[in-house]
């Protein structure tokens, strides 16, 4: 297989971002080691284009253009990465021009500031041409500070942090601070061939960089990193297979993203509809059709991660089952719970419990069905807080064993004991996931084992209003009952003023019957998708490796 027909194949199977990432990566690897080009026997080899960069590069030195040239080591055979074509020469970058750091003047110096020489930083490396800066120093900066001038077409590499490896072509002259580093080429060496080549060495600059608590590489590493030097003619006719091969890459990039632009506003479309149904029995036919036409509606991870969301933010407003007369509507329910509370209290089990602010008018988010009632969280739960008890890690691994240690957002840990052997509702207390939801905040634990001082353990009158307090509190934004920024926390107090719209006992289990199918045909479709694309990926892994192999 060649590239053009890989190209081909990869129209059929690339429907991510990683895959075109595959591809512009193969065609990186397959120019730098001489095998995207046919070579010319009529170039000028690259040994004598070597011969004229050492002689130019000693006169600009004696016209003081540059500081006087480092000796770098001879690279050996133990350091090339491939075998290279016979025209071609390994060197280092360093022999192929004349690499500087910026530097940052004093900031606490106003005079520096402010002027009409651009100054960039790393994070204005853009992988492409550099049009504009957004910061200015003065004379006095420049004459002031170890600032290197930059020419048009010197090539940037960024060297600290998270942009190691990022890249930009500079169109004007500029200083940069000192996390950057520039190349300005010497006559014999194309400026786009190396800001090519360097691309395809980003892993390799960050691999080297990595282990410290600052990230970074440095000049002289960049200067020793070998180079397989191409003669300047097919330089340059690299630099167009490239151009030309990623301008269809960016097409097929293009075509992606149009589909999932046009997916996206599909899916908000049905989602809209869904939302305007005026009861259940609309929702449930809305529902339906989402079923039916999953597949061409909802395929990325993300999509169906959305739809979950939809499908709680129904079922609490009362519009994913209809609503039944014959229920015994919340009210009953709130009356019989507090007799059970009573009787809880009188009995040890629970502490007692505390006289919530009535739910006032301004209160409530949403309408909700007419059997249904707005209370708080404490009003139809039984906290078991009390009964928590956190053990250190140390105490935990002296406790190894068969049973859960569950903290803000599930199982932890196993130890030899357990507290609890109920089915309970538990509530993370604190952490970032409070705030960014990346796993859901409250869980039914089952069996039996411990919890520790992290969640919060609730019971309730039935098993169902478990289960419908699981899925209410996923579905609601929780932020005006959280405390804290750097530490986010939900404590006792606030938990227990959760708002609650609370449906009738049977219509609860209803809902989360109806939550767990719909959920459960989400779950499906979200396997299938990853399932597709592991297999997308190794077919572009194997498309990549048979053309590596036939080249």
């Amino acid at each position: 297989m060649n590239l053009t027909d890989l190209l081909d194949e990869f129209n059929v199977v690339i429907d991510t971002s990683k895959g075109l990432t595959e591809l512009r990566s193969l065609i990186l690897g397959l120019a730098v080691r001489g095998k995207l080009v046919p070579q010319d026997p009529n170039d000028e080899p690259a040994s004598e284009l070597l011969k004229k960069i050492e002689a130019e590069k000693e006169r600009l030195y004696e016209e003081g253009e540059i500081r006087k040239p480092k000796n770098l080591p001879t690279v050996k055979d133990d350091e090339f990465y491939f075998d290279a074509p016979s025209n071609w020469k390994w060197t280092r970058l360093g022999e192929i021009g004349d690499w500087g750091a910026g530097a940052t003047p004093t900031r606490s110096n106003s005079e520096y500031y402010g002027g009409d020489i651009p100054w960039l930083k790393t994070g204005e490396l853009n992988d492409s041409y550099i049009k504009e800066a957004e910061e200015f120093i003065t004379e006095k900066g420049f004459d002031n500070s170890s600032v290197r001038l930059c020419k048009p077409g010197d090539v940037l590499i960024a060297m600290y942090g998270a942009t190691i490896g990022k890249l930009g072509i500079l169109e004007f002259e500029a200083t940069t601070n000192q996390a950057c580093c520039a190349c300005t080429t010497f006559e014999g060496f194309y400026n786009i061939y190396l800001y090519y080549y360097l691309l395809s060495m980003r892993e390799n600059f960050r691999n080297q960089g990595a282990g410290g608590a600052q990230p970074n590489i440095s000049k002289t590493k960049i200067e020793n990193t070998v180079l397989p030097l191409p003669p300047l003619a097919e330089q340059n006719r690299i630099v167009q297979k490239i151009d030309s091969l990623f301008a269809e890459v960016d097409e097929l990039e293009e075509k992606l993203n149009r589909q999932t632009k046009l997916d996206e506003k599909l899916q908000l479309a049905v989602n809209a509809e869904v939302q305007k149904a005026p009861d259940a029995e609309a929702s449930k036919s809305a529902w339906n059709f989402i079923t039916s036409n999953f597949n061409t509606l909802y395929n990325t991870p993300e999509a169906i991660d959305n739809l979950k969301k939809n499908i709680l933010n129904e079922a609490v407003r009362g519009r994913l089952v209809p609503q039944n007369p014959n229920d015994e509507p919340a009210t009953e329910l709130l009356k019989k719970i507090e007799a059970e509370k009573e009787r809880l209290y009188e009995e040890g089990e629970i502490r007692k419990p505390k006289k919530l602010p009535p739910v006032k008018e301004d209160d409530i988010p949403f309408e909700i069905p007419e059997s249904w009632e707005w209370c708080r969280l404490g009003d139809c739960s039984f906290n078991l807080d009390a009964k928590r008890v956190p053990l250190s890690r140390a105490d935990r691994e002296n406790k190894q064993g068969e049973y859960p240690y569950y903290g803000a957002s599930g199982i932890i840990d196993h130890i030899d004991d357990y507290i609890f052997e109920d089915d309970l509702l538990l509530i993370g207390e604190d952490g970032a996931n409070l705030i960014n939801r990346s796993t859901p905040i409250a869980f039914i634990a089952t069996g039996k084992y411990w919890v520790n001082n992290h969640a919060h353990v609730l019971d309730a009158i039935d098993f169902k209003l478990l289960k419908w307090l699981e899925a209410y509190v996923n579905s609601i934004n929780l932020e005006p009952y959280v405390t804290g920024t750097a530490q986010p926390k939900l404590n006792q107090t606030r938990l227990n003023k959760i708002l609650v719209a609370l449906p009738p006992l049977e219509e609860q289990h209803r809902i989360v019957r109806r939550i767990e199918e719909l959920f459960a045909i989400c779950d499906r479709f979200k396997a299938q998708l990853e399932q597709r694309r592991n297999v997308n990926e190794r077919l572009v892994k194997g498309l990549v490796g048979e053309v590596l192999e036939g080249s």
